[in-house]
């Protein structure tokens, strides 16, 4: 049985890759797997920093961003999280 709970938003990146697209399609983008500190695991992205410094292990934090009129979950690296 599922119920909500809160979530408090920090977890680290379990596996990260690259997508890579031509420039004119939009450029490369970060496809990540994210384990939240209660112990699911998710698909995101790390906004903030290039898709190739993205690291297994990093810390990285919740955010809702809007675009285009919708909302979207996505991660950037935690306040102190070494990257690059």
């Amino acid at each position: 049985a599922f119920r909500w709970r809160p979530a408090s938003g920090r977890g680290v990146v379990h596996s990260a890759t690259t997508v890579r697209r031509r420039p004119d399609a939009g450029g490369d983008y970060g496809v990540c797997l994210i384990d939240l500190d209660e112990g699911l695991r998710l698909m995101s992205c790390v906004d903030g920093v290039a898709p190739q410094d993205v690291r297994i292990g990093m810390p990285v934090v919740a955010r809702l961003r809007s675009e285009a009129g919708a909302r979207r979950l996505s991660f950037e690296p935690a306040p102190g999280a070494a990257h690059g």
